[in-house]
């Protein structure tokens, strides 16, 4: 229980520990903290009971010191001043044994806070179990992945925007005011001209409304035709496009787009895929299905789980698909 409670100071950010890792004048860099660590491991294999410093008129042998350093996780262990993170870590060490005292573990709010962050850990530990090359989970997730190559096709994409205002827009300098109809017209007559073979990157260039893809030769970065930011538009455009084809003018809600498909690639199984297939697996298990919308407050007869909290913005972990480049992405097809 000391342990949790240790690692519940030291991961939630509280002020306590912020005060070792914030200070700009104890600040170094990692590997001055890392080889630190080295220093005092070999220092304490050699001679464990050296007293190596003192806290509070209490002597700390190398072994004692060490042992408290050791408690914070290695990819949470601050880069700062080796003396004081093990200060901080003997103030923690003594408040908490303070609290066991006062038997505060079972008391709220600090007990439901206690099992909370205990759960959180066992689940990710669970996950990362899961992960194991070889396990049962990482075995279906490249089922999962050789039986569905189309949702990780990555396509890389340039594209030509041409904007239009929609009607009753206030006039304003610098601002597209074209109508639709002008803008479909412009679209048509520039899909003519790549269909005869002007080159795509000059044309985007020059043409497109797109600024910051057009300085790229319209170059919209890689997109995922099973990302659900990409509207449904965009992925039936692409849907048949082999590489070095263009498309047709495309109409999203301020513009015309006209895409050339660059490249089609499958995205690798790697052991980041493979845990972000596991992942979507778990969630899509643990869905929630409202059978009593008036329990929950609403009408809806399915709400937004923890595991995929808006249904615009699925978790990182549960979409095994990459992020557009920022530049022009598709998913945000603003001029």
């Amino acid at each position: 229980m000391k342990r949790c409670i240790l690692a519940l100071f030291v991961l939630s950010g509280s002020a306590l520990w912020s005060q070792t890792t914030a200070s700009p004048s104890l600040a170094r860099p990692a590997s001055q903290s890392n080889s630190g660590l080295q220093a005092a491991e070999k220092i304490a294999q050699q001679d464990p009971k050296r007293v190596v410093a003192t806290i509070d008129g209490t002597p700390l042998t190398a072994e004692q010191a060490l042992n408290l350093l050791k408690e914070i996780p290695d990819n949470q262990r601050p880069s700062g001043n080796l003396e004081s993170v093990l200060e901080r870590m003997y103030l923690i060490n003594q408040l908490s044994n303070q609290a066991l005292q006062q038997n505060l573990q079972n008391q709220s709010p600090w007990k439901q806070d206690l099992q909370f962050t205990r759960d959180q850990i066992l689940a990710q530990a669970y996950l990362q179990h899961l992960n194991t090359p070889g396990s049962p989970a990482a075995q279906s997730a490249k089922q999962y992945y050789d039986s569905h190559p189309q949702e990780f096709e990555q396509t890389r994409l340039s594209g030509i925007l041409v904007a239009f205002a929609a009607p009753g827009t206030p006039n304003a300098a610098g601002k597209i005011m074209r109508t639709e109809e002008e803008a479909r017209a412009k679209a048509d007559d520039l899909e003519k001209k790549l269909k005869a073979g002007s080159d795509f990157a000059t044309l985007a260039r020059t043409e497109s409304d797109n600024q910051a893809s057009a300085a790229n030769g319209g170059d919209l970065g890689v997109v995922n035709a099973s990302d659900p930011r990409l509207p449904a538009s965009i992925k039936t455009a692409l849907a048949n496009l082999q590489p070095g084809q263009i498309s047709d003018p495309v109409r999203i809600p301020n513009g015309f787009y006209i895409f050339k498909v660059v490249s089609r690639t499958k995205m690798p199984f790697d052991d980041q895929l493979r845990s972000q297939i596991i992942t979507k697996q778990i969630f899509d298990q643990y869905k929630i299905q409202v059978k009593d919308p008036t329990f929950f407050g609403t009408n809806a007869t399915n709400t937004p789980s923890l595991a995929n909290p808006s249904p615009n913005k699925p978790p990182a972990a549960s979409a095994p698909s990459p992020t557009p480049a920022t530049p022009g992405k598709p998913a945000s097809t603003h001029p």
